[in-house]
């Protein structure tokens, strides 16, 4: 049997290359649940042999030292001359012999879950090759299929790994922004009951609602609507990632208590359905909106606590699922890892409604069957499609949204990868958990799967959308992807065309500003995406093809500039224009060129730990944020005095030394 295993990996990703190519299948295929695959098509992609013997009328199929005999139209086999039991005959049609892939694992001995087995089995011989490589001791993973009442639940590696506890289906796993839709939902329910109407201004019900007006001036807070907020499109400032947001010992309360305060602080980003904006601030304060309309409590914080326990976790039946960690909950919370290991301390969050949220496997894919089963107890079917509904603002910048691949619903997000695979969910990033949930409306398959490391960051998202894809390609035998244009094809374009496109670009979750290039010899080249210039070849359809990575490149126009699209079907917005004339550096900005660490109070935490403030070759000024989670993100300086910076930044010096300040918080120069 651990012969075969050993070989299970290459046998499914055949298979799964098989469906992919639509060989395996044909029209009358029976069951679209476990498909029909071409008994030659498969061995022979595998590296067999197969023959067919016409006295006996027999098929015979070699793959390395095993070899199997079937025979059509019956269910007897055979494998190094044991009998196997097929559950349904061999079956012939054009003298091509088909047999179901349940039966096929059978022949090869597999035991494996009788729904999704090829899904199931791929993850289960993938995850700890991948917890390996990114440094991960403990994993989580929840896949349903709601349309067939179907749940898988495992835990891999350890939630604390000294003391040798592996991680089960009820091991609490801190998911970050996957708060958001249970924040969502929370609001919805009032919707429901007639207590907030989504188009009207949050000032209505929250009259001590404040903010001060975005540098452009046309910003109007009393104008931001509870859909704005819920849909990432109100303006606020998105984030604080200090502030009490994070702390060592417990949950700090006044971050949401005293949210409406902290907030008036700073102004807008941005007028109001500008563009979207991926915000957490707008979720916190979508929180506050909640206790202060449904609950009696003084505290915002307590008040969202009691909601949502009463409102979603209890009648949802997640039974660990909370905002606010107890006694009960600390026999199941995993550890905090900074890689496989080495434990550290637990973060708390203090803005719960958009990521204090604590659940598990199996609280999840009981989640994940009722949203994809109607939405009942929680919601109506009517309110649950009106939060799968993307939304649709009139953006005043002419860009549709400033959230890489991403378009928001109502607290759920739509991500479009560069194949064209869309999907529905929301991922989580909380320091040390890295979380994502998938979800596909069209045949009610979920994916729920997290992380306790902080160097594990990108494979929850990966690795959900591997399993997403696989199950939907394996039970329906189809992928819904858009179709490539055969007919596009490089063209020649003038040196005068191509000009058109010339700039300086801030490249979103970049660590240096990017710049494009025209060539006389008829193509683009553009600098800081990749260590060398990237070569862009025209094609006929408009867009530009990297040669090299063959990645596609769209510069689409707005308001009169140009933006940097990625992948064949625009997927992902990639790079934004920069004014030269606003981020080069004002005279005198040198003396506050420097590495800056965050000042914060005893048992406080920040996600934002560094910064380091400079001038780069092309003389603009720019802040680069580290953060504990080893993401890096270069941002331009654009001055408005000699102290005060946009967004809210501001230098000073005093007995202290040279100090920044800005929305996540205070920072003083080490170096």
């Amino acid at each position: 049997m651990k012969k075969v295993l050993m070989k299970a990996t290459a046998l499914f990703l055949v298979i799964a290359l098989l469906l992919t190519n639509g060989i395996a299948a044909f029209a009358d295929a029976p069951a679209v649940d476990d498909p029909l695959i071409s008994v030659r098509e498969f061995f022979e992609e595998s590296g067999g042999e197969v023959t067919w013997d016409d006295d006996n009328r027999r098929i015979t199929a070699t793959l390395e030292d095993d070899t199997f005999i079937l025979y059509p139209l019956s269910t007897r086999a055979y494998r190094n001359e044991t009998p196997v039991n097929l559950t349904r005959p061999i079956i012939m049609q054009n003298n091509i012999a088909y047999i179901f892939i349940s039966d096929l694992l059978i022949l090869f001995g597999l035991e494996l879950e009788a729904h999704l087995p090829l899904t199931i089995a791929q993850t289960m011989e993938m995850a700890p090759v991948l917890m390996e490589m990114f440094g991960v001791p403990g994993m989580t993973i929840a896949l349903v299929d709601a349309q067939n009442d179907f749940t898988w639940v495992q835990g891999f590696g350890y939630a604390d790994s000294a003391a040798g506890v592996p991680v089960d289906e009820y091991t609490l796993f801190s998911l970050g922004s996957i708060s958001k839709p249970f924040t969502a939902i929370a609001v919805m329910q009032l919707v429901e009951d007639g207590l907030i109407d989504l188009d009207e201004p949050i000032v209505t019900y929250l009259p001590d609602f404040y903010l001060p007006s975005d540098p452009s001036g046309l910003g109007d807070y009393r104008n931001i609507t509870v859909r704005m907020l819920m849909s990432h499109a109100s303006g606020i400032l998105p984030s604080f990632l200090a502030s009490g947001m994070f702390s060592h010992v417990e949950a700090d309360h006044s971050h949401m208590n005293n949210f409406l305060e902290l907030l008036a602080q700073f102004p807008m980003s941005t007028p109001e359905e500008f563009m979207y904006s991926y915000a957490n601030n707008a979720f916190t304060l979508l929180g506050v909106l909640v206790a202060a309309i449904a609950t009696d409590y003084d505290s915002h914080f307590e008040g969202f606590v009691s909601y949502t326990q009463d409102n979603i976790f209890t009648p949802a039946g997640m039974g660990l699922s909370t905002f606010e960690i107890t006694e009960r909950h600390l026999p199941h919370i995993s550890q905090s890892y900074a890689t496989t290991g080495v434990p550290e301390d637990f973060v708390f969050i203090g803005a719960a409604p958009t990521g204090g949220l604590m659940s598990n496997a199996a609280d999840m894919a009981q989640f994940m069957h009722i949203i994809l089963s109607g939405g009942e107890p929680l919601l109506s079917q009517n309110s649950l499609r009106q939060m799968f509904t993307r939304q649709n603002f009139n953006m005043a910048s002419g860009i549709d949204f400033l959230i890489p691949n991403m378009e928001p619903a109502l607290g759920f997000i739509y991500t479009t990868d560069l194949a064209g695979f869309t999907r529905s969910g929301h991922g989580g990033n909380i320091i040390h958990f890295h979380s994502y949930m998938a979800l596909d409306l069209d045949t009610g398959i979920g994916v729920m799967i997290s992380v306790n490391s902080i160097t594990g960051m990108p494979l929850p998202s990966d690795l959900a959308a591997f399993m997403l894809t696989s199950a939907i390609q394996e039970r329906t035998g189809t992928l819904n992807l858009p179709v490539s244009d055969p007919s596009v094809e490089p063209i020649e374009m003038d040196f005068d065309a191509l000009q058109v496109f010339e700039g300086f670009y801030s490249i979103l979750g970049g660590t240096e500003f990017g710049r494009i290039l025209a060539s006389e010899e008829g193509h683009l080249y553009l600098y800081g995406l990749m260590p060398t210039a990237m070569t862009l070849v025209p094609l006929s359809d408009g867009s530009f093809v990297c040669p090299e990575t063959t990645l596609r490149f769209w510069m689409e126009e707005a308001e009169g500039e140009f933006v940097i699209v990625l992948g064949e079907f625009q997927s992902m917005l990639l790079g934004l224009p920069l004014d030269p004339g606003l981020v080069t550096a004002p005279e005198g900005f040198e003396r506050w060129i420097g590495t800056y660490e965050i000042v914060l109070e005893q048992n406080q935490v920040s996600n934002l730990v560094r910064l380091s403030v400079g001038i780069d070759d092309n003389g603009f000024a720019y802040i680069l944020t580290s953060t504990l989670n080893g993401a890096s993100s270069i941002m331009p300086l654009i001055a408005l005095g000699e102290y005060n910076f946009e967004g809210g930044i501001s230098f000073g010096q005093d007995d202290d030394g040279t100090w920044l300040t800005m929305a996540d918080g205070h920072f003083l120069r080490v170096e």
